[in-house]
């Protein structure tokens, strides 16, 4: 009877490590595929903030223009997130407001 007592005390205190465990490898495995698959013309964001788009990439580095003609070489696990690139035309906001009888 003590054994099982034991081994369900050991059981609560490590399954939430292992869930963790699992959790972090997976978000790690998915920051590693976002890393590789970078591509010229993408637009990232660096572990230290900078916003970017990317130049140049090796397998191992990157060359992000943060600036118009400033480009800096980065390691590519310096890689936080890509982001969307927006369009540069947006269209005006309607506003209707004026069109509404009263």
């Amino acid at each position: 009877m003590e054994i099982i007592l034991i081994l369900l005390v050991l059981l609560v205190f490590m399954l939430p490590s292992i869930l963790m465990m699992r959790s972090q490898k997976k978000r790690q495995q998915q920051v590693q595929e976002m890393q590789s698959s970078i591509q010229p013309g993408d637009h990232v964001v660096t572990v230290s903030g900078l916003h970017g788009d990317v130049v140049d990439a090796d397998n191992a580095t990157l060359r992000i223009e943060i600036a118009p003609g400033v480009v800096v070489k980065m390691e590519t696990a310096g890689i936080m997130k890509r982001e969307a690139v927006e369009s540069a035309v947006q269209e005006p906001a309607v506003d209707d407001s004026e069109q509404r009888p009263e």
